[in-house]
């Protein structure tokens, strides 16, 4: 299969993962960083489809806010700690999002290192970059629903950076 047919596949899936997340969600507030998180993949497939369509990589789009969005949702969640007992169990469904985060960076590293033209590895290596950031942050979600009281107690939220 064609790179870029297999990027835009790998985005889609993310998408559609990240959309289930945020409908599924036992906290509301995480909700939206699955929504955020869903938007930035769509994003990443339009960038690879212009890429398909042109046979030229765009110049990338600014990069996602879903870190930042995430810090704010885990501050508002530490001032009022309430986590459904839910919570808990969609440890294995974040162990799957963090699972396509580090498939697409592989694909990207790989696509990157095989790359000639300067635009193509400008494109990549946003790509890995943002993607980077989602595996960090699955990564944090994972830790929170592992240890959502003392993860919350981490007020300055550093880790998510």
């Amino acid at each position: 299969m064609d790179p870029l047919d297999l990027a835009l596949n790998i985005e889609t899936e993310g998408k559609a993962y990240y959309e289930t997340l945020a409908a599924e969600s036992p906290v509301k507030a995480l909700s939206g960083v699955f929504s955020v998180l869903a938007a930035e993949e769509q994003q990443h497939f339009d960038l690879f489809d212009e890429w398909r369509k042109k046979r030229k990589a765009p110049a990338p789009p600014q990069p996602g806010t879903a870190s930042a969005k995430a810090k704010q949702i885990f501050a508002d969640l530490s001032v009022q700690f309430i986590v459904p007992q839910a919570v808990y169990d969609y440890a294995q469904a974040y162990a799957k999002a963090l699972e396509l985060e580090t498939k697409s960076i592989s694909m990207y590293a790989d696509m990157l290192s095989k790359a000639n033209a300067p635009g193509d590895k400008k494109a990549l290596q946003f790509l890995i970059t943002e993607e980077q950031k989602h595996e960090h942050l699955v990564e944090h979600l994972l830790e929170f629903v592992n240890e959502p009281k003392e993860f919350l107690e981490n007020a300055e939220f550093n880790h998510l950076g």
